[in-house]
């Protein structure tokens, strides 16, 4: 049901009340609507995604004015959704190793989760399977093409349960330190308080941290002062070019043949090969995850150029190819998507610059840490040495990643993960393992801003999780 006005707010009894209409706050209170639950969700931007929105989602990255984090940040109904690549891949399993919430209890809601991204159960399959002694395979063939505006809009426009304000906007908690009061909005000229049993902030990786941090400041006695709020803060940078190549198509294929690795992953229209360092060797070079994203190029033999820097690149291996048969050498490309180590000082803190509403905007302290660094380099070394052991090609790994002192990975902002991470010790976390924020009776986080850990792999499917997760628990307790 539409809200038209908020005048009459105050005077409904919600059981539930959705921050933030994202891909974490529509499929929470798609959940709370099976379980008949009466919900409000509020969304600050209207249906479409407008461009003056964007002032107030700018913000600051260490003093750099040539990052912007408005131009991948949504605010408008299905948030992030308007935006996204539709890639659904999940947490490995021991990425969630230091997680209070169990790799099984995350996924058990799987069917759920692809209903409402429109997947096949074997699509979510995800095949991490072994490629190689210290490299695991995967794929990302599969993706969703759901815009949650697009596909949900009429189906909460119509719902019994859920009620949906647009352009309006959250000010802030009200509070005693023990429970959620009220919250304060404002839509048009009207500001007001209304109540519910519980609140759950969905506002974004990034809003979710600003949201809280302003709402302390409002009131100094709402959250636990030991609380990090806004610490922990991740990303998923981005290393493109990190390295490029040249390999025998035929020998690779007769690789997957003997081994016997499912071909299906690798061979499409565009054949690119998705590699990760498997956890045996990530604890053995103590090193991250990474995505090893291997782009397989069209044959430029032709090339005279190409040819020399081949020749450059690995002499011997080209004399005993390339002289004999051309036909089956192809060049590939080398890019790395990073997971980043929680640091307490990659951290969201509020700017002395204001939003139209006086809010504070947005500041981001954010370094990569010599551990990134590291994995860059053996994630490559590990594919080069491969190549070379089982003489399927050579690698040429850029020189900045080799001697690590050199390397600059630089902020992406694309997955804004952390800031608000569950855990059990509120000296390290913000919420539980139920989401819900330390010392305070009814009040949630959902969304990437409470992920322990990145991972390497894209946070929507694992976000829709955790919020289905969370209306499971809400139905518990109301």
């Amino acid at each position: 049901m539409i809200l038209e006005n908020i005048n009459n707010l105050d005077k409904n009894n919600f059981s539930v009340i959705i921050i933030g209409s994202g891909p974490a706050g529509i499929s929470l209170a798609l959940k709370l609507d099976k379980y008949k639950i009466k919900t409000l969700l509020i969304e600050a931007g209207d249906i479409e995604n407008k461009i003056d929105q964007s002032k107030f989602l700018k913000g600051n990255v260490n003093n750099d004015p040539n990052i912007d984090i408005s131009h991948n940040r949504v605010r408008a109904f299905g948030g992030s959704s308007l935006l996204w690549g539709g890639y659904c891949n999940k947490f490995e399993r021991e990425e969630m190793e230091s997680w209070p919430i169990t790799y099984d209890d995350l996924y058990k809601n799987k069917k759920e989760c692809n209903q409402i991204l429109g997947l096949k159960d074997y699509h979510t399959d995800f095949y991490i399977r072994k490629f190689s002694e210290n490299l695991n395979q995967y794929h990302m063939r599969f993706a969703s093409n759901i815009n949650f505006a697009e596909k949900y809009f009429e189906k909460i426009k119509n719902s019994r349960n859920i009620y949906i304000s647009l352009n309006t906007t959250f000010l802030n908690f009200n509070g005693d330190g023990k429970r959620i009061e009220s919250i304060t909005i404002k839509k048009k000229d009207i500001t007001k308080n209304i109540t519910s049993k519980f609140f759950v902030l969905a506002c974004g990786g990034i809003e979710n941290s600003r949201m809280l941090l302003w709402s302390k400041v409002k009131n100094n006695k709402l959250f636990n002062q030991d609380l990090p709020i806004g610490k922990y803060y991740m990303d998923h940078p981005v290393r493109r070019d990190a390295g490029d190549g040249i390999l025998n198509y035929k020998k690779l294929i007769k690789y997957f043949e003997n081994q016997q690795i499912n071909r299906e992953l690798f061979v499409d229209c565009l054949p690119r090969l998705y590699l990760s360092p498997n956890n045996q060797f990530r604890k053995k070079a103590n090193i991250l995850n990474t995505g090893i994203y291997v782009r397989i190029k069209n044959k430029r033999h032709n090339n005279i150029n190409y040819l020399k820097k081949l020749y450059c690149m690995a002499p011997n291996f080209i004399r005993k190819t390339i002289e004999n048969n051309t036909s089956d050498i192809y060049n590939f490309k080398v890019r790395l998507h990073l997971e980043q180590d929680p640091n307490t000082n990659n951290k969201i803190t509020l700017s002395n610059k204001l939003d139209p509403l006086g809010i504070p905007l947005t500041k981001i302290d954010w370094q990569t840490s010599y551990k990134m660094k590291h994995t860059c380099k053996n994630s490559l070394v590990e594919l080069g040495n491969f190549l070379i052991n089982k003489d399927i090609g050579r690698l040429s790994i850029d020189e900045n990643i080799f001697f690590e002192d050199k390397l600059i990975l630089n902020f992406n902002g694309n997955h804004q993960i952390g800031g608000t991470c569950a855990g059990d010790d509120p000296k390290t976390s913000v919420v539980d393992k139920d989401l819900k924020v330390h010392f305070l009776e009814n009040l949630f986080v959902s969304g990437s801003s409470v992920f322990t850990t990145s991972g390497h792999n894209h946070p929507t499917y694992s976000i829709i999780l955790l919020s289905l997760r969370l209306g499971d628990h809400l139905k518990k307790i109301i």
